[in-house]
């Protein structure tokens, strides 16, 4: 049975900004916990962080499946998690008036242990919450030199 999940999270940088700092994945590290420093192994077919390439965010290896700046970002899991078929859609559109940037973090999977998918649900809940809204409030701080800028 498939899941769903949806976070919300505004930052009053633009989308161009909040958008680098999601793609890039050595920035992930600067604005979110990983016991290991997240990595992009491969570059993608039309640009370092674009469609194609792939990138190590403990404990997961995902690949960009959409890259379309700065208006959305995708990502599936090719690996490290207990689920399968997961894929994550993030778009970021201006806030009216030009005050920021709405962020909306889509997520869909199945569970690879039956009965588990309400517990996986919920702390993937938990965790794509603490990454949309530390996306968001670092990159109102970012100034040039910080990994999105790289």
């Amino acid at each position: 049975m498939p899941y769903s999940i949806e976070i919300a999270a505004t930052s009053a940088a633009p989308p161009e900004v909040v958008f680098e700092h999601l793609a890039v994945a050595e920035a992930w590290g600067v604005w979110a916990w990983f016991p290991a420093k997240p990595v992009r192994e491969r570059e993608g077919e039309t640009t370092p962080n674009g469609e194609g390439a792939i990138r190590r965010i403990w404990p997961a290896r995902e690949q960009v499946v959409a890259y379309d700046p700065p208006g959305h970002y995708s990502y599936v899991a090719l690996s490290g998690l207990p689920i399968k078929n997961y894929r994550a859609d993030v778009t970021f559109a201006p806030q009216p008036g030009g005050g920021g940037t709405a962020i909306r973090w889509q997520g869909r999977f199945e569970p690879k242990i039956p009965g588990s998918g309400p517990l996986i649900r919920l702390f993937l809940v938990q965790m794509l919450g603490r990454f949309a809204r530390g996306v968001a409030r670092h990159s109102e701080h970012c100034e040039p030199g910080c990994p999105a800028y790289r």
